[in-house]
């Protein structure tokens, strides 16, 4: 992810071949209070809102980045 391209509180991100599909990694981020949706097998999307905090997005970040680095 390039920070400096970032302009917007939408991250559209592909998973690593290998790694959990979209759908699993939907699945178990809900279960952890993550909502993210599947835009495809291998795609996802995440959006903030104004009421979420950084502390909060970062947390949700390493949530995520466990996840996609687990075996599926």
């Amino acid at each position: 992810l390039d920070l400096a391209t970032v302009q917007t509180n939408i991250v559209v991100f592909h998973l690593e071949p290998g790694g959990p599909d979209a759908a699993t990694i939907v699945t178990r981020a809900r279960e952890r209070g993550v909502w993210i949706y599947a835009f495809g097998p291998r795609l996802l999307r995440v959006v903030t809102h104004l009421e979420v905090t950084r502390a909060q997005c970062v947390e949700a970040a390493d949530i995520l980045a466990e996840l996609c680095a687990a075996d599926s």
